[in-house]
C-alpha cells in the first residue's frame, strides 16, 4: 500500500478533506490513512482543524511538506501501532476515538451517517468492543455533543477570570463566544439537528443558560437600578442577538471576523443604554 500512495498527495489531501473522506477514495479507514501518515512521517490535522473557518484553516496549515527525517524508524507511532496479541486501548481513550471519529463523519456527512458498526469498521475493532464503549448510538452523540459544551464552557469560565471589569468582561466574553461558535458550532448545530440528541441535551442547555444569567441579571439590576424583570428581558435580548449571531458563524454565512465587528457593537450599545438611563434617573431623582 505504501508504495501506491503519493507522499505529497497524500499530504495534500488530508489538509484539504477529513480523513473519512481521503480513506473512501484510497478504499481504508480514517484510522488506516492515520497509520500510513506516520508511517511516511505527513503531518495531518488534529480534530480541532475541521472545526475552523476556512480562513483559519489555511492560517494554521503547513506551508509544504518537510523531508522525512532519513534517522525516524518509519513505523506506525505507539498510539497506531497494532499491539501484539489482543491487548485493547483503555475504555476511556477508545471512547475518545469513536467520538473523534463521529465528529468527522458529522461534520461531512451529518449526524445520521454515524452508526456503531461504522464506527467498529472505521476502527478496526468489532461491533462488539464499540458497544462496550457506547450501548446505542445515541449514547455516542450524546457525550460527544457534551464533550464539545465541556470544552466551550471550559473556555468561557477561562475568559470570565481575565476580564478587569464589567465592560472588558462583556467584551472577551461575546468575541469567545463568536469564535467557539467557528470552532465549535457546525458540528454542535449538525448532532442537534438529531431529534433525540436535541431532547436530551435541551435540560443541559436550560441548567446552563440559567446558572450563566442568573448573575448577570442580579448585576444589572443593582448597578442600572432596573427590576428583576426590566434585567431580565434585556438579558435575553443581548443573548438572542450573540446566538443568532453564533448561528450564522456556525452555518458557515458569516466569517467569525465580521460577526465581531457586527455584534459586539449592539451588545455594547445597549449595556451603554443601561448606563445612561441609570444616570438620568439618579440626576432626576430628589435629594
Amino acid at each position: 500500500m505504501l508504495g501506491s500512495v503519493d507522499r505529497d498527495q497524500l499530504f495534500r489531501d488530508v489538509w484539504e478533506v477529513p480523513l473519512v473522506q481521503v480513506g473512501e477514495r484510497l478504499g481504508m479507514t480514517a484510522s488506516g490513512v492515520s497509520k500510513i501518515c506516520d508511517r511516511m512521517q505527513i503531518p495531518r490535522p488534529d480534530r480541532n482543524y475541521w472545526r475552523l473557518s476556512p480562513s483559519q484553516r489555511a492560517a494554521v496549515r503547513p506551508a509544504q511538506l518537510p523531508e522525512p527525517n532519513s534517522q525516524k524508524t518509519l513505523t506506525p507511532s505507539p498510539q497506531h501501532q497494532a499491539p501484539a496479541g489482543r491487548k485493547r486501548l483503555p475504555l476511556a481513550l477508545r471512547r475518545a476515538q469513536m467520538m473523534d471519529i463521529a465528529a468527522q463523519i458529522c461534520l461531512q456527512e451529518g449526524a445520521d451517517a454515524v452508526s456503531l458498526n461504522r464506527m467498529a469498521s472505521e476502527i478496526g475493532i468489532s461491533e462488539a468492543q464499540a458497544h462496550n464503549c457506547f450501548a446505542r448510538r445515541i449514547d455516542l452523540l450524546i457525550a460527544l455533543a457534551q464533550r464539545e459544551v465541556d470544552d466551550y464552557e471550559e473556555s468561557r469560565r477561562k475568559v470570565g477570570h481575565r476580564g478587569r471589569d464589567r465592560y472588558s468582561h462583556i467584551i472577551m466574553s461575546t468575541i469567545n463566544f463568536i469564535t467557539e461558535s467557528g470552532r465549535r458550532g457546525a458540528l454542535l448545530q449538525s448532532l442537534l439537528l438529531d431529534p433525540e440528541v436535541r431532547e436530551l441535551m435541551r435540560g443541559n442547555f436550560d441548567q446552563t443558560r440559567a446558572s450563566v444569567s442568573k448573575p448577570i441579571v442580579a448585576a444589572m439590576a443593582a448597578n442600572y437600578g432596573m427590576s428583576a424583570e426590566e434585567a431580565l428581558g434585556s438579558n435575553w435580548l443581548v443573548t438572542a442577538i450573540s446566538l443568532r449571531t453564533g448561528r450564522l458563524v456556525s452555518a458557515g454565512r458569516l466569517t467569525p471576523e465580521n460577526a465581531i465587528r457586527l455584534c459586539l457593537p449592539m451588545v455594547m450599545g445597549s449595556i451603554r443604554s443601561h448606563a445612561t438611563s441609570q444616570r438620568n434617573r439618579a440626576a432626576s431623582s430628589p435629594n
